[in-house]
């Protein structure tokens, strides 16, 4: 019995520790009674076991069963308490941010000497520590301790076990609660972010453990723990938690890359951190939170609904709307969606109070205020809100009252000097530090941390135990997890973690006592086993992608969409205006009514384009692949503008097309000529301008590229996946434009070099045909019955009579390709790469071909080519080609027809003149010329929200102006106004005012004309708004 005792006495304190460190977290925060009357902060029965256990470790010292020192955090600790003392008097007699009243003081006085009674949890586990195999039965209390955690949180989330929240006043109270489907976890704690620290915190210590042990079925059930702490994570929803997680984990394996050495560690991080995170996203609320953050959430629910659109075909009616049902689902700015009015973590409406009023009979009636929120609770959330607008900027209030003491602890939450706030947060400890106890306390503290990590890091790579290795370094890791957290919650404020937290410290100080002497050491640079050879191959693998034609190929990439960026969300009134709005409307219009693609609108309901009234809005020119494109692409970028999101297709497009380029060129050539076609491609400014535009043509030319390189790939390789998927590019080029077929000539040209004659009983080829031109065919068939939507198309091959004159030449070799495409001196290394290329070891006429195919093409469109400049980007992939392939021809391979400096220089010059004088001419390109017409648009936008009206836009007969306001209608008048009104005319538009605008004015103004009940909407002195029939005669929406 004596000898029992004995143990028990010289191991008291050992015992009182391991439970406390057991007891602390798995006790639900029960109050036992009031520390300050109506304050949120409870005495506890931890609190008193705390107590118990610091009189027992003074007698302890006392009686000499265990020692205080030497205690490398002594010094550090007595710092910052010191400080906070110089705070509150500072706090009471200099700044006067406390009253003078025992309240108020009382108040402060407790949250010191809360700080106290975790920094005593410390001294009591530093003096607990008498040897390495204490160290190792911690880690097992702290081991079953998570489980036990763990295991109560799923009580609460799958069985109805009760919860204990300090959450707010009431709550803390003892009030026994129960999770909702989809309330946060927390377990033993008092909250769900206090849960989610502890939790990131064990596990990292666990998975440091996991690495360490050797014992297959210890391993097993370590990384059962693992999955189980996991999953807790998950389940308190704490986004923060999860980063400081990762960047824990991340610190954990940069530890163990000193004893392991980096091609350990790498892969072992990658696992980890990848399987965390693909975790997280798959499953449990907290990915939700996530994808909020990302606006994941939103196009995953874009592209599900764009999938679940019908195809069927619209109504017949002149005048039509669809219903949605669900409203939530609009997302994007093209949707005219309503402003978000309460935070995307706010899912119930509740009023901000209830006031009495009087009715117009004089009765009191109780009317709710609604409830307002900040611009960054809409924004973010409103829990950043809260932060952003209030909580952070009250602690830097704090700090600069005195920026060497803070305002004293407990003083921040404060409105006026004498309000006694209830609790106290500031939801980010560096500023709550800074806040109460100013750059003294902060520093303090920070030298507290620092004495703990460089401690470890004197020793830990000399530690040859793997158990106290593995807590060593990750309680390192565990500290850096802790810095994260603390930007978003007041971390080292919450007295589970907190009190654990520096429990944990005292067993890591205390197992640094009863190491060997040749594992302690002086701080120092320690060694990574494979530094040498992983830098080598590090040195390496850069040397290869240095080296790699890739790397390059992704600089031009970058390169290619940042130049297309310029003024890529400007309002749609560039350059051809007119065609790029029709394009564009058909694109609004399917985002607003459903995507039909057999069916596409735009807003133009005259005659202009077709010479036949077109009621219904119909737009036949090409199959809208273009527009489905952007319709995607508006889903994946919400919050953008329709514009935005059409440019960003077609630039998306120039990128596919400038990768093919690319391997078509260095598969004939080499790679170095493919990247110079590639970055000619790249910043041809006319290219620029013209693939970043709201028009099927990037589309058609990226489109046809893969037709020929994926053609070319099956005659070469002879592999059927080839053949589709040129078949496929063939069959989306047509029924983009028809001029597709031009390339069938340097398509017949690559089968002739195969098969020679044969390619004219070539059954592949044959098929090939017909399956292209099959559903080109159908779509011709299918437009023909709606004549009203196809513009007149005949005119484009001679209908001046251009071809072959002297005007023909001019406008398209001189003015368009020479002078607005090459800027004049591109057409040096033109000229090079058209006369002395050789593809391969022999001639290949591929190139040659191709270009003879867009010259017929010029041929066959003589005056489309010559009326619209845009009608010449499908010529600027071959354009670039021997550009690319000239300036090659120059820099490297001419030095037996020309001097290699000579010849150098004189390509650098031409290139360089190309970009200037290119730029010269395609920078007015970018310009909006009438800006009047954009801000009469947006006005009547404004006026109308998401009201439709058919709309009367005079502009020529340009729609352009139309497109601005949003509205379906007239690019000009069709008749008088009584016969636009039978038309079903609703607003009249315009910018120009003439004798027709004036009259209307006129009538409006007077407002004595009951035929004509003319309202104006608005009228400045660059636009009029004017609405043509009464309310009751306008369409509902």
């Amino acid at each position: 019995m004596r000898k029992i005792l004995a143990w028990v006495d010289d191991n008291l304190l050992f015992l009182l520790s391991g439970f406390l460190l057991a007891f602390i977290p798995l006790y639900p925060k029960l109050p036992l009674f009031e520390a300050i009357p109506g304050y949120i902060v409870r005495v506890r029965l931890e609190d008193l076991l705390i107590v118990g256990t610091l009189i027992i470790w003074l007698i302890q010292i006392i009686r000499g069963k265990n020692k205080f020192g030497p205690n490398p955090l002594a010094k550090p600790i007595a710092a910052y308490l010191l400080v906070g003392i110089l705070s509150m008097l500072s706090a009471v007699f200099l700044i006067k941010t406390v009253p003078f009243e025992l309240l108020h003081i009382g108040k402060m006085a407790l949250h010191f000497f809360r700080r106290v009674e975790y920094f005593s949890l410390f001294f009591v586990f530093y003096s607990s520590v008498k040897s390495l195999k204490q160290v190792k039965w911690y880690l097992i209390i702290l081991a079953l301790t998570m489980i036990g955690v763990t295991l109560y949180g799923y009580g609460q989330k799958y069985l109805y076990w009760p919860a204990f929240s300090t959450m707010n006043r009431e709550f803390a109270k003892g009030w026994q609660l129960y999770l909702s489907e989809h309330a946060r976890v927390l377990s033993t704690f008092g909250g769900h972010y206090d849960l989610a620290a502890y939790t990131m915190g064990v596990l990292i210590i666990l998975w440091s453990l996991f690495f360490s042990v050797k014992q297959k079925l210890l391993k097993a059930g370590i990384f059962v723990s693992i999955l189980g702490a996991f999953w807790l994570l998950i389940l308190t929803v704490s986004r923060t938690s999860f980063l400081a997680y990762l960047a824990g984990v991340s610190v954990l394996f940069f530890f163990w890359m000193f004893r392991k050495g980096i091609r350990w560690s790498a892969p072992r991080w990658f696992a980890v951190i990848a399987g965390s995170v693909l975790i997280m996203l798959l499953f449990g609320d907290l990915s939700d939170r996530f994808l909020k953050l990302l606006k994941l959430d939103q196009r995953v629910s874009n592209i599900k609904s764009l999938i679940q659109q019908p195809f069927g075909k619209p109504p017949s009616e002149q005048n039509f709307a669809l219903l949605e049902n669900n409203i939530e689902a609009v997302t994007s700015k093209s949707d005219f969606p309503p402003l978000p009015t309460k935070p995307s973590d706010v899912f119930e409406d509740i009023p901000d109070g209830i006031i009495t009023t009087q009715s117009a009979t004089g009765a009191s009636q109780l009317t709710e205020v609604p409830r307002t929120y900040s611009q960054a609770a809409i924004v973010y959330d409103l829990s950043t809100g809260i932060r952003l607008d209030a909580l952070w900027p009250q602690a830097i209030k704090g700090f600069m009252r005195n920026p060497l003491l803070g305002s004293g602890y407990s003083t921040l939450n404060k409105a006026q000097i004498n309000d006694f706030t209830e609790a106290e947060s500031t939801d980010n400890d560096y500023l709550r530090a800074l806040g109460e106890t100013g750059l003294l306390g902060f520093l303090t503290f920070a030298w507290i941390l620092a004495v703990v990590i460089i401690s470890i890091w004197k020793v830990f790579t000399r530690v040859r135990d793997n158990y106290v290795f593995a807590y060593l370094v990750g309680f390192a890791a565990l500290v850096f997890g802790l810095l994260v957290n603390a930007v978003y919650i007041d971390i080292f404020e919450a007295s589970k973690v907190a009190l654990t937290f520096w429990a944990m410290v005292g067993i890591a100080l205390g197992a640094l006592k009863f190491l060997p002497p040749q594992e302690k050491g002086f701080l120092y640079v320690p060694q990574i086993p494979d530094l040498s050879a992983t830098i080598k191959l590090f040195r390496q693998t850069a040397i290869n992608i240095v080296k790699s034609p890739k790397t390059y190929l992704l600089l031009i990439i970058v390169l290619s969409v940042s130049l297309r960026h310029y003024k890529i969300t400007e309002p749609l009134a560039d350059w051809h205006s007119w065609r790029q709005a029709d394009t564009s409307a058909v694109t609004r219009n399917f985002l607003r009514y459903g995507m039909d693609p057999l069916y596409p609108r735009y807003d133009d309901l005259s005659s202009v384009a077709s010479g036949k009234p077109n009621p219904q809005g119909y737009r036949f020119v090409e199959f809208p692949l273009y527009n489905m494109a952007s319709v995607v692409t508006d889903k994946l970028f919400p919050g953008y503008s329709i514009e935005y999101s059409g440019r960003l297709t077609s630039i998306l497009m120039s990128v596919g097309t400038l990768i093919l380029l690319y391997l078509l060129v260095a598969r004939y050539l080499n790679p170095l000529a493919g990247l110079l076609t590639a970055l000619v491609f790249a910043v041809l400014p006319y290219n620029i301008f013209w693939s970043r535009v709201i028009l099927p043509e990037p589309t058609l030319v990226f489109l046809t590229i893969g037709m020929l390189y994926f053609f070319d790939s099956w005659i070469l390789k002879n592999k059927k996946r080839y053949y589709l998927l040129s078949l496929l590019f063939a069959i989306g080029a047509l029924l983009v434009k028809f001029t597709a077929v031009f390339f069938a000539i340097p398509m017949v040209y690559l089968a002739f070099t195969k098969w020679r004659f044969k390619t004219l009983v070539n059954p592949w080829l044959w098929i090939y045909a017909v399956l292209m031109l099959l559903p080109f065919g159908l779509w011709r068939m299918h437009i023909s019955q709606y004549p009203e939507g196809i513009p007149a198309y005949t005119w484009l091959f001679n209908g001046n009579g251009i071809r072959f004159k002297g005007a023909f030449f001019w406008w398209l070799f001189s003015e368009r390709i020479a002078h607005l495409i090459l800027g004049s001196w591109g057409l040096i290394p033109f000229g090079i790469g058209v006369l002395f290329t050789k593809f391969r070891e022999k001639s290949n006429w591929l190139f040659h071909f191709w270009l003879l195919a867009m010259i017929s093409y010029l041929v066959v469109f003589a005056t489309g080519n010559v009326q619209h400049d845009y009608y010449q980007i499908i010529l600027v992939p071959i354009l670039s080609v021997f550009v690319g392939v000239g300036s090659y021809y120059l820099l490297f391979g001419g030095k037996h027809h020309f001097n290699v400096w000579i010849s150098r220089v004189l390509i650098i010059v031409s290139l360089i003149f190309m970009c200037m004088f290119g730029w010269y001419q395609a920078r007015d390109l970018f310009n909006i010329n009438h800006p009047e017409i954009v801000e009469a648009g947006r006005a009547m936008d404004r006026l109308l929200g998401d009201k439709r009206g058919n709309t009367i836009a005079p502009y020529g007969g340009d729609t352009a102006f139309l497109y601005q306001t949003g509205q379906k209608g007239w690019p000009l008048m069709e008749g008088t106004i009584d016969e636009m009104i039978e038309k079903q005319a609703h607003y009249y538009i315009s910018t120009n005012f003439d004798d027709t605008t004036n009259e209307i004015i006129q009538i409006a103004t007077n407002a004595n004309d009951p035929l004509h009940p003319f309202k104006i909407l608005e009228q400045t002195d660059r636009y009029v708004i004017v609405q043509l029939v009464r309310d009751n005669e306008l369409p509902s929406n």
